[in-house]
């Protein structure tokens, strides 16, 4: 049964209204906050406020605010003028208060669906507006390319009739250069007709008889233009390519296979896992001296010397190693949350409380009084930290496992006194 806040306090003006609720120790994000126009709702367990306000105000316009333990809502009045009454006159009814939270429930849904019809159509309206967008963007990169391939196509336009001319060109230039050789064919031929005719004599019977032929010689030019041939063959051939090497190096790997046929991702997490495995099954000491110092019991007993000695920081060190060695004892645990609750690092003693109280499940009769302690020193640490509902109830929790203890029973009481803002 929720707890009703009664102590809050309230002002109004003709436009505004300022309520104050404190939250007794509470955390602020553990508080839940429900309003519409004229209902507000506040849970907080194990407190609730709620009022039906006395007439509506501008929700949108409205704030809730946290500080100092408190919170504050800054309401504004649909209608100015002075209500001198923070509740509606039927708030007392008990059906109206039901109906009033039905109506509430029913304006939040219907506000809710409003609301998110109306995120739907503006994610419409920009998701049109992003098409729209994305469309002109497209046009203009296709009249950007249409253009490109457009100036492309009078370039080679213009080159294949630049082709054309110099193939004109050559083809006028290739008749010039027969015509040329046929009329230096015709000259050749008459010149040797000339020289033949020389080179005859008439006979006694007016026949025409050979002169005898000198000896011939080669010209030089077919000697020269030999050795030119040569040397243009000379020149022509390439020199030898010079040696050389081509390193390749290879990417380390773990696996046997192929990078391209691997998975990184699953290879990544196997290899984590496999190293984790490792670093757990690795239970040696390597600070040990002796093999007593490898028994996690004499470790223990190690622990609780150096406790009692008040020297906590090796008390801690002890009780570590001992884990190390085997972190299935309950009672390691719990003694190490006792050595920081000494020297005030609540969030570790919180963290092995929990850790204590999961090994100990089962709950079972013979580790009751492990489970007290456990629950005991949690709740000092929540307390530290002012987490006092976290607090109250690991002390109801011991005091279920230890109904006689007069000091538990005190020290419920005062923390729920605490609460409730009665000291």
């Amino acid at each position: 049964m929720p707890i009703q806040v009664k102590d809050y306090i309230w002002e109004e003006t003709d436009e505004t209204v300022l309520i104050t609720v404190p939250l007794k120790g509470v955390p602020s994000n553990r508080v839940d906050i429900f309003s519409i126009d004229d209902y507000i709702k506040v849970s907080y367990p194990p407190y609730i406020f709620e009022v039906c306000l006395f007439s509506e105000v501008e929700d949108t316009k409205s704030k809730a605010t946290f500080g100092s333990g408190v919170i504050k809502f800054q309401l504004v009045k649909k209608n100015s003028s002075k209500w001198n009454q923070l509740h509606a006159p039927e708030s007392e009814d008990k059906e109206f208060m039901i109906r009033k939270r039905e109506e509430a429930v029913g304006k939040a849904h219907e506000k809710a669906e409003k609301e998110k019809e109306r995120k739907a159509a503006e994610k419409r309206k920009q998701e049109k507006l992003a098409l729209q967008e994305q469309m002109k963007l497209e046009q203009e990169e296709r009249a950007r390319i249409d253009a490109i391939k457009e100036e492309e196509r009078k370039k080679a336009t213009e080159a294949i009739e630049r082709w054309k001319e110099n193939q004109k060109l050559q083809s006028t230039s290739i008749e010039e250069e027969k015509d040329s050789l046929k009329d230096n064919v015709i000259r050749s031929k008459d010149t040797f007709m000339s020289e033949t005719n020389a080179d005859l004599t008439v006979g006694k019977n007016h026949e025409l008889i050979p002169k005898p032929a000198a000896k011939k010689q080669a010209p030089p030019n077919k000697q020269r233009t030999n050795d030119e041939k040569r040397e243009f063959l000379e020149k022509s051939v390439p020199e030898p390519r010079a040696s050389g090497s081509i390193s390749v190096s290879f990417t380390p790997r773990v696996f046997k296979t192929a990078a391209r046929e691997s998975k990184a991702p699953e290879e990544e997490e196997w290899l984590k896992k496999m190293a984790s495995a490792s670093r757990k099954t690795d239970t040696a000491n390597t600070d040990a001296v002796d093999m007593e110092e490898m028994n996690p019991v004499w470790l223990k007993d190690k622990g609780i010397g150096f406790y009692k000695a008040g020297n906590y920081v090796a008390a801690i060190n002890a009780f570590t190693a001992a884990i190390v060695l085997d972190d299935s004892i309950p009672s390691l645990y719990s003694n190490r949350a006792a050595c920081h609750l000494q020297l005030k690092q609540y969030k570790e003693c919180i963290q092995d409380c929990t850790s204590s109280l999961e090994l100990l499940d089962p709950p079972v009769p013979a580790n009751c009084a492990s489970r007290c302690k456990a629950h005991v020193r949690r709740g000092t640490a929540y307390m530290q930290i002012q987490e006092y509902v976290l607090a109250l109830q690991d002390y109801e929790l011991a005091l279920k496992l230890d109904p006689k203890n007069v000091d538990l029973k005190n020290d419920s009481e005062r923390i729920r006194k605490f609460i409730q803002g009665s000291t």
